[in-house]
């Protein structure tokens, strides 16, 4: 069984981190899909995460940091302005 080192334990903790800020985050804005952050230690031996979020999280997220206005991410073909949702 492999020990986890330092970094090891930093990566684990950002992922964590960070899994809960965005999952409250989402919830602020009315969205109840969540995401996955997997931590890992890049090459350069610093702590990193990959996260990965369905369309109606990073639609919100895209919102967010394009700076408009909070919005619920609905079913397919609502909810967001960025035009990733196919209407049926």
């Amino acid at each position: 069984m492999r020990i986890l080192s330092d970094t090891d334990r930093q990566a684990l903790r950002l992922a964590d981190d960070l899994q809960k800020a965005v999952e409250q985050w989402l919830s602020r804005r009315g969205v109840d899909e969540s995401c996955a952050v997997s931590p890992f230690v890049d090459p350069a031996g610093q702590p990193a995460v990959i996260v990965k979020m369905n369309v109606h999280a990073a639609s919100a997220m895209i919102d967010s940091l394009n700076g408009q206005p909070g919005r619920s991410a609905g079913p397919a073909g609502s909810g967001s302005s960025t035009g990733y949702f196919s209407n049926p």
